[in-house]
C-alpha cells in the first residue's frame, strides 16, 4: 500500500485537531471566572478553527479562486452561522462577531494557500486587517493582566495611560488634584439622568482584603451626591435587579474624601446570595440628574 505523503499527514493530523476542537463550539470554554485574557484567546479560536479547516480541505477546494472564495464562504456562512444559532438555544453567547471570526480564518487559510501574485497579496493584506482586531485585542489584555498582577491590591493610580483600561466615561488624566504620584482621573459629570465613570476588567481576587478604599476629590464648595455600585458576572442572571448588587450612596464634600468601604458589605450586600469576591465584573461611580455639570477627581484606588 502507497505511504501516504507528507501533505497529507499535515491533512490528516490538521483534520483530526478540528474533529477534536468542534466540541469545544458548545462546551467548555470562558466562565464567570474567566479573565478577560482568556475570553479574548477563546474567541481567536474560532479564527484558528477555521483556517485550519481550509487547509485541511485544501485539496478539495475548486482550483479557481473566484469559485473557492464562493463556495468556502458561504460554507463558512452555514457552518458557523448554524453554530452560533445552536449555542444561542443552548444558553450560550450566539455572538455574530465570531461569524466574521469564522469567515476572516477561513479567508486567511484560503488565501495563504494560493500562489502568491498581486490580487492575492490584497487580498492578504485585507484579511490580516481583518484579524488584526482580535489579535491585538489578546496582546493588549495580556498586556493590561500581567500589569494588573503586578500593581495589586492596588487596582488604579492612573499615572499612567494603561491605568485607563476598562474604565468608560468623559474621563482624562489629570496632574492638577491628586492625593498620591503626580496623576488623578478627573470624571467630569453631565446633566444626563445617569451620569458615570464605570470600571471592569478586574482581573485579581477581592477575597482575603479587609476594606476597598477610594479617593475622590470635590472641587466645588458645594457637596455631591454620588452612588457606587458593585456587580459580579453572576448579576446578569438577576436581569440586573437593584437588590443583587451592592449599592452605596454618599455625599462627597469639598475637598479630598477617603471612601472606606467593607469588603464583607460587599460581599454580602445581594438579597439571596453572597456576591463573588473572586468575579467582580464592574464597579460604577455615578450621580443622578445632576442640576448643572460638575467634576470630581479620583486617584489612589485600592484593596486594604
Amino acid at each position: 500500500m502507497r505511504s501516504l505523503s507528507r501533505h497529507h499527514l499535515l491533512a490528516l493530523a490538521a483534520g483530526v485537531l478540528l474533529l477534536i476542537a468542534f466540541p469545544f463550539f458548545f462546551v467548555g470554554g470562558p466562565d464567570i471566572y474567566s479573565t478577560p485574557f482568556f475570553r479574548a484567546l477563546w474567541d481567536c479560536g474560532h479564527i484558528f478553527f477555521f483556517a485550519g479547516l481550509v487547509f485541511a480541505l485544501r485539496r478539495r477546494l475548486p482550483h479557481s479562486r473566484l469559485r473557492a472564495s464562493v463556495i468556502l464562504t458561504l460554507l463558512v456562512l452555514v457552518v458557523g452561522g448554524g453554530i452560533e444559532i445552536i449555542q444561542a438555544l443552548i444558553g450560550r453567547d450566539g455572538n455574530w462577531q465570531d461569524l466574521l471570526r469564522d469567515l476572516s480564518g477561513a479567508w486567511l487559510g484560503l488565501f495563504w494557500l494560493k500562489k502568491p501574485n498581486r490580487l492575492v497579496w490584497c487580498a492578504r493584506i485585507l484579511v490580516l486587517l481583518l484579524v488584526f482586531p482580535s489579535l491585538f485585542k489578546v496582546y493588549v489584555t495580556a498586556q493590561n493582566q500581567r500589569y494588573a498582577e503586578k500593581i495589586f491590591p492596588l487596582i488604579a493610580d492612573f499615572e499612567i495611560d494603561r491605568n485607563l483600561h476598562g474604565i468608560q466615561g468623559n474621563i482624562e488624566l489629570n496632574s492638577d488634584f491628586f492625593s498620591q504620584g503626580q496623576h488623578s482621573l478627573k470624571v467630569h459629570l453631565t446633566t444626563e439622568q445617569y451620569a458615570e465613570v464605570s470600571f471592569s476588567d478586574f482581573f485579581n481576587s477581592w477575597q482575603g482584603y479587609r476594606e476597598l478604599a477610594i479617593d475622590i476629590y470635590n472641587p466645588d464648595p458645594q457637596p455631591l451626591r454620588l452612588t457606587i455600585r458593585i456587580d459580579d458576572r453572576l448579576h446578569y442572571l438577576s436581569d440586573f435587579s437593584y437588590s443583587d448588587r451592592f449599592n452605596l450612596g454618599l455625599d462627597v464634600v469639598p475637598g479630598w474624601n477617603t471612601i472606606k468601604i467593607p469588603v464583607a458589605d460587599i460581599e454580602n450586600a445581594p438579597a439571596t446570595r453572597k456576591l463573588k469576591l473572586d468575579a467582580i465584573q464592574s464597579m460604577i461611580i455615578f450621580a443622578v440628574k445632576l442640576p448643572e455639570a460638575r467634576d470630581i477627581y479620583l486617584d489612589n484606588i485600592r484593596l486594604q
